[in-house]
């Protein structure tokens, strides 16, 4: 009797802990069902901010045309081309205007011995013999006549774009004004040694009257 009193003890004990275990566990469970929900209901993060607007690209570098020479000066980059064609003054600088450009000036020796070569070349192309470039320059309404005005300020140019005189390198005795002489040309000879219109040198400036009709002109522009 003692023994069944002892047996049914013991089953109610262990009885009593196994429901208090699983009490405990469905409590546990309890808890992290709650917590779970609750971190649902929390604030949701923040959507991403607008890109920012990507910086303008740099603006592409003007460039001379492919067959146009290219002279730095101290405004910027000059276009030169010499073109092969009979024309008064007048007439070579329309024609310069319709390609987007003007007769141009000469900003240094080294661009007046350029043009000059190029002009030679293309001369040579056309059956040779003396030739002439019109070049963008006029003579100063207060220098009329030879003496008036020193040799390299007789002269302004018409570009718009050189300044300076260092351009200037005239043949002897000019600018002689022989008459009235306003325009101005660029003398080419057809070979190293031998020499231009008059007995001048490759490349030497001289003033001259502006309906004379001369094969070429040199065309000038600011590059795009």
């Amino acid at each position: 009797m003692r023994q069944l009193f002892i047996l049914c003890v013991g089953i109610t004990v262990v009885s009593g802990v196994l429901i208090g275990n699983g009490r405990g566990y469905a409590g546990g469970s309890s808890s992290s069902s709650s917590e779970e929900h609750g971190h649902g209901h929390g604030r949701p993060p923040r959507p991403p901010g607008p890109r920012p607007p990507r910086p303008p690209r740099p603006p592409p570098t003007p460039q001379c045309p492919s067959d146009w020479m290219r002279f730095q000066r101290p405004h910027g980059v000059w276009c030169v081309k010499v073109f092969y064609q009979m024309a008064n003054q007048v007439t070579a600088e329309a024609l310069c205007q319709s390609r987007g450009a003007t007769l141009s000036g000469l900003q240094n020796a080294n661009e007046r011995m350029q043009i000059a070569n190029q002009g030679r070349i293309l001369n040579a192309q056309n059956g040779g013999g003396l030739s002439e470039v019109w070049i963008g320059a006029k003579r100063r309404a207060r220098c009329p006549t030879k003496p008036s005005c020193w040799p390299d300020d007789t002269f302004e140019w018409t570009d718009g774009h050189t300044v300076g005189t260092a351009g200037f390198h005239w043949a002897p005795q000019e600018p002689s004004n022989y008459g009235f002489q306003p325009c101005l040309e660029l003398h080419i000879s057809v070979a190293d040694g031998v020499a231009a219109r008059y007995g001048y040198a490759h490349g030497d400036l001289d003033d001259q009257y502006c309906p004379e009709v001369l094969k070429m002109y040199a065309c000038g522009k600011v590059p795009v």
